[in-house]
């Protein structure tokens, strides 16, 4: 039966993740990033700009639009805020980086109080065929995710 559930998961991760054809790291270090919340029920698809700090663009599963900055400390770990169009606002700490994939791994919090994982990079499916282990909900919603926006 898990099987069952994983195959199209597993199909979408194969896809390449892409906020637009446009970024890239020649593009202002233009980087993808994808963030669920921990329920499965809500993800993120943007990227950011910037080598150590800047922006960052988003939409979510509703339609809602979502902006913010995001910033390197001075440990190596990465830093955002957000906020959206319907009213959601949120942190979000990178404090993993895969060195085959590139892929950044974080974790985050809605002001209220969902909790949220997020990965950046130009191959985050390379990184989560890698790695595995993702609780089901998380699973789908990264592949509900990267088949809508990928």
């Amino acid at each position: 039966m898990r099987w069952l559930v994983l195959l199209p998961v597993f199909v979408f991760f194969a896809l390449p993740v892409r906020a637009d054809d446009d970024c890239t790291l020649k593009n202002n270090y233009c980087v993808p990033f994808i963030g669920c919340t921990l329920d499965g029920k809500d993800y993120y698809v943007g990227r950011t700009f910037g080598r150590e700090s800047g922006v960052l663009e988003a939409r979510g599963l509703s339609g809602a639009t979502c902006s913010g900055t995001w910033n390197r400390t001075a440990l190596g770990t990465g830093r955002a805020v957000f906020s959206c169009s319907d009213g959601v606002s949120g942190r979000a700490t990178y404090t993993y980086i895969h060195r085959s994939t590139g892929t950044a791994k974080g974790r985050g919090r809605t002001k209220g109080g969902d909790r949220l994982q997020f990965w950046a990079g130009h191959r985050i499916g390379a990184f989560i065929l890698t790695e595995g282990g993702l609780d089901p909900d998380i699973a789908a919603c990264v592949a509900q995710a990267m088949g809508a926006h990928g």
